[in-house]
């Protein structure tokens, strides 16, 4: 049986891909602990610059598969008997590869072809670079199953908070050159191209200093957020720090 989720490490690279193309790539709650079983052993990997996610086929991820019979009505008292257990039992795991994406030092580089559903949106907004075809798709559609995409949305912070509004409330498909103007996406590109333009990068990043890029990626998360005096200390001693520490 073929891995839902693949793997391979490429020299300084990570490559995950997404393995479910006929039905779109959903994720499943096996796949969730896959991918953050992953993501939390690269992130003792010193020499990692950088995490490729890709979703094979013509979609990158369609969101969280749906248990067969969800949407029924439930007997009394057949669900979570608290907040804290249905945390635990659901929440809990999706925010875990959010954690993940967070935690690991290198850039994470999301791929993206046809449809980001809910989840699978929620992954290219908790990456640290997306880069789509002209072809891409965005959406979240939780809000008609009765559900506040409050998980996805904490993924998606770096997105304008008006665009993201209209995703939640419309649950309307934002088309490629939106998402560049939104902040979801970085660089888009013609679906021909896209992979050249993903080879280029991965050039670059494999001739840095890895620390560097590991630094990077620490000022974007934290760095960003502070005071400007603060962020002007913090970035001024990390480029310290980093200019001269060891060889």
């Amino acid at each position: 049986m073929a891995q839902h989720i693949e793997f391979a490490r490429k020299g300084p690279f990570a490559h995950i891909t997404l393995n479910r193309p006929r039905a779109g790539n959903p994720i499943n709650d096996p796949m969730l602990t896959r991918l953050t079983t992953i993501m939390q052993g690269l992130a003792a990997e010193e020499d990692l610059r950088g995490v490729v996610l890709r979703g094979k086929g013509a979609d990158f991820c369609v969101g969280r598969e749906r248990p067969p019979g969800k949407g029924k009505k439930k007997d009394k008292g057949s669900g979570p008997p608290s907040a804290y257990a249905l945390h635990g039992r659901v929440m809990a795991r999706i925010l875990a590869v959010y954690k993940a994406f967070r935690d690991c030092p290198a850039p994470v580089i999301s791929v993206v072809q046809g449809r980001a559903v809910g989840f699978g949106c929620a992954l290219v907004g908790g990456s640290d670079i997306a880069m789509a075809t002209e072809n891409a798709r965005f959406s979240l559609p939780e809000m008609a199953h009765g559900v506040a995409p409050t998980l996805a949305m904490s993924a998606l912070n770096r997105v304008s908070p008006k665009g993201l509004a209209q995703m939640v409330y419309s649950m309307a498909e934002v088309d490629a050159p939106t998402a560049l103007a939104m902040g979801l996406v970085g660089q888009v590109a013609p679906a021909a191209e896209l992979d050249d333009q993903v080879q280029e990068l991965l050039a670059r990043l494999a001739n840095y200093d890895t620390p560097q890029v590991h630094a990077v990626k620490r000022y974007l998360a934290h760095g960003l957020n502070l005071h400007s005096e603060a962020a002007s200390d913090l970035a001024g001693y990390t480029l310290a720090t980093l200019n001269t520490r060891p060889r």
